[in-house]
């Protein structure tokens, strides 16, 4: 069995727990005042089948939940806040259904209302454990998120340092190491093209002025010496400005 499998279990079994504790405390409440010994019956019934059921749902969802941390009863940060909870709350739970089912026949209402602050104080760390299981999940989306970014940034930089490499071996001897142009070509750092612009003129050249590259650099180089020239030229905003003014007639490949 994967680690997706248990991720699966776990997330559909800690609702079973969170909501039939909840239901089980509500339909024993209800039953209480009434007169009709039938529909009482009834409802402490359902809320002991609900609460039994709720209990079976934490089995799984502890059971999951160990096998996911390696057997870690506690662990840190916001994991170790939930499982302060989790434990209190499956304990007491569980005690207090096998309680009710030992003494079924001979639950009296004083029982019955021990049993009831009981179960409303499980609920109410089910509920705990619930809220501090989503915030580990937020922080887990915004660790992914990051690391996307990371990768992002990673990917960025290793396109404009390839990009840099084909403009010091195709460009450099004419428009200068750092792209700010020579007497022969013009300052690249400040031109702002789109970048069709750009592929047209490396592929195409300039007549009279700029050697085509058609043969030379394929598509990818292409892509990635426009990457490298992004990064010379952004606007304020951090995004490459897209103003493209006329050159002169580029070459017909």
């Amino acid at each position: 069995m994967n680690a997706m499998f248990w991720q699966r279990l776990h997330g559909g079994s800690t609702h079973f727990p969170i909501v039939l504790l909840l239901a089980s405390v509500a339909f024993d409440f209800m039953a209480r005042p009434l007169r009709d010994l039938s529909l009482r019956r009834g409802l402490h019934a359902a809320g002991l089948g609900s609460a039994i059921v709720g209990v079976l749902g934490g089995c799984g969802a502890v059971v999951s939940g160990l096998v996911m941390t390696g057997g870690h009863i506690l662990g840190d940060g916001q994991e170790k806040m939930h499982h302060l909870f989790v434990w209190p709350a499956f304990s007491l739970a569980f005690a207090l259904v096998a309680w009710r089912l030992s003494r079924r026949e001979k639950f009296s209402p004083r029982y019955l209302g021990l049993y009831l602050a009981g179960m409303s104080t499980a609920s109410a760390l089910v509920m705990g454990a619930g809220y501090w299981g989503g915030e580990m999940l937020l922080g887990a989306e915004t660790e992914t998120d990051s690391a996307s970014a990371l990768d992002s940034a990673v990917d960025e930089n290793a396109l404009v340092s390839r990009g840099h490499e084909l403009f010091l071996m195709n460009c450099a001897h004419c428009h200068g190491g750092d792209a700010r142009g020579t007497a022969e070509a013009p300052n690249l750092a400040t031109r702002h093209r789109s970048d069709a612009r750009i592929a047209s003129v490396v592929k195409n050249g300039i007549k009279g002025q700029m050697p085509r590259f058609n043969q030379k650099l394929h598509d990818e180089d292409v892509r990635v010496l426009i990457h490298f020239l992004r990064s010379l030229n952004r606007g304020p905003s951090g995004s490459p400005q897209e103003r493209d003014a006329p050159d002169e007639e580029t070459q017909r490949s």
